[in-house]
Parts: C-alpha cells; structure tokens; sequence
C-alpha cells in the first residue's frame, strides 16, 4: 500500500512541473529526485521526502550541529524540527550544478529555502547520489 501510494504521490509531483527545463540522461535523473522530495515536503509528507535518503546506517548528514550518521537519527531530527504541518512550510530548490563523478554517482550543488511559520530560512547544500538498486539515493548530505 505504501508503494501503490509513493507512485500515486510521485505523478501529482511530477505533473505539477513537467513544462519545466529538464536536463537530460542521468543528471536529469538525480533533478526528478529533488523536484519529488521538494514536492513531498510542501505537501507536508516527510516520509515520502525521506524515500529519496539511503535508508541504511551509512548515510551521512552534515549540519552546522555536527554529522548524524543513519537514516533514522536524520529522520528524527527532521521530525523534531518540522513537527507541524506549518512548521514544513514551502521548500524551493535552486540547483547550481549536477555532475556524474561516475556511472552511479553524482554530485548536487545548489541552495534551499523554507518560508514557513516562523519566518524565511535558506542556506545551501552539498548531496552526493548514488545509484542503489536501480534508484537515486542520497547517501551524503551536508546542508548549511
């Protein structure tokens, strides 16, 4: 059920930006990633923007707080801190650059913004992506 709802959830996504630039190949790939997890997060549903995170004790987040290792401290610490729906707010993406460092590896640049109920917070980030069992994953991230 989860599944059938993910896939249900990713076409109203994607649908809503489709006459948008796309890049092409596997860069463009890595872009209807973050287009699904900044879809997912102004729909308020942190579990589907958390699909698109490496769900193994490996995956690395980087924050002025320090290095949380595994999926669910990074789930966690979001779910603490955006408890509310309007605490969520509305999340855009600039993306600066995709680059494939290699078949099954990309590195992401670009910056965040979230205008939510108590005010505007923006910063920029660093993900790196890999290919895992046929999808895009983010395995490393280090957002300021």
């Amino acid at each position: 059920m989860k599944l059938k709802l993910s896939i249900l959830f990713s076409f109203f996504c994607l649908s809503s930006w489709a006459q948008e630039y796309i890049p092409k190949g596997k860069e463009a790939q890595v872009m209807k990633v973050l287009k699904l997890q900044e879809c997912a997060w102004n729909n308020a549903n942190l579990d589907s923007f958390m699909l698109f995170y490496w769900n193994s004790p490996d995956l690395r987040f980087v924050s002025k707080n320090g290095v949380k290792k595994g999926w669910q401290p990074v789930y966690d610490g979001y779910k603490k801190n955006y408890a509310e729906k309007g605490q969520m707010g509305k999340l855009s993406f600039v993306i600066s650059s995709i680059e494939l460092v290699s078949n099954d590896n990309a590195m992401v640049i670009g910056s965040w913004k979230v205008e939510n109920s108590t005010g505007v917070h923006e910063g920029y980030f660093t993900l790196w992506f890999k290919k895992i069992k046929g999808n895009w994953l983010i395995v490393v991230d280090h957002t300021s």
